[in-house]
């Protein structure tokens, strides 16, 4: 029996890259998935392959309260209910903030930190007049951790779902549902078309002290980690899957090396 029998997820960004690889390895240990997406191909190609009865397609605008809502009702009546919420939708808009648009830093912040929010919220709700227990996972990233030159919206949206994240896991901790971030270091997912130069690539891998990018099942196999009992009095924090990039900044002082 796989951890995650009879359990029913939402996963917001779900249609591909880490939200991807965790729905199907979600469904792979029993459990029923909602993908909620605006990218609809993707996504029903997703749940056709997790098969019927695994897995349906949601179209889910997370800048959207009441999409947010209809999400976590589609599960409910699809499923029987929900269990788990995972969010990983987020936008990137690079460049230096004093010349950013601010649409651009709009767009960021709304998808990435509100929509989080947002997800976070309905979801929430809904378990609360349940009174079922759960958890949820939020998408941060080493760049919540750390300032990200050039994707300075980007960093600022994660660092906010980290506190999110926090600021949840203690609100809900007495309702039994778990709230706790994951943060991935350099990834290779669809929003980081910049990893197929191999030149970037090799560049990433060499400041990582684990020596290569990290790939989406590192870091769904966090998430389902953080959303399964074993990690039951685990609430309130974050997780970093990141192959030990955040903490080697006096790796990269001169005269020092890997070896």
């Amino acid at each position: 029996m796989g951890r995650f029998e009879g359990k029913v997820c939402v996963i917001a960004g779900g249609a591909r890259g880490i939200g991807g690889k965790t729905a199907e390895f979600y469904a792979a240990e029993g459990g029923r998935v909602l993908i909620g997406d605006l990218l609809e191909k993707e996504g029903e190609a997703l749940a056709a392959a997790l098969g019927p009865g695994k897995a349906v397609f949601q179209r889910l605008d997370v800048t959207d309260p009441a999409s947010c809502r209809a999400a976590v009702e589609r599960a409910a009546r699809e499923f029987g209910g929900a269990d788990h919420l995972v969010n990983c939708a987020i936008r990137m808009a690079p460049g230096p903030l004093v010349d950013l648009p601010p649409e651009s830093w709009k767009l960021v912040i709304e998808v990435g930190l509100h929509g989080t929010f947002f997800m976070c919220q309905a979801f929430g709700r809904w378990m609360i007049t349940q009174g079922r227990p759960g958890a949820v996972v939020n998408l941060s990233s080493s760049a919540g951790l750390a300032p990200y030159t050039l994707v300075g919206a980007y960093s600022t949206a994660k660092a906010g779902i980290i506190m999110l994240s926090q600021q949840l896991g203690l609100e809900w901790a007495r309702k039994r549902i778990r709230v706790n971030a994951v943060c991935p270091g350099h990834t290779e997912t669809p929003l980081t078309a910049y990893l197929r130069d191999p030149e970037i690539k090799r560049g990433r891998s060499e400041v990582t002290p684990w020596g290569r990018v990290g790939q989406p099942e590192d870091i769904a196999h966090g998430i389902l980690y953080l959303l399964s009992d074993q990690a039951d009095y685990v609430t309130a924090t974050w997780l970093a899957i990141d192959g030990g990039l955040v903490p080697s900044i006096f790796n990269h002082m001169p005269g020092r090396k890997w070896d």
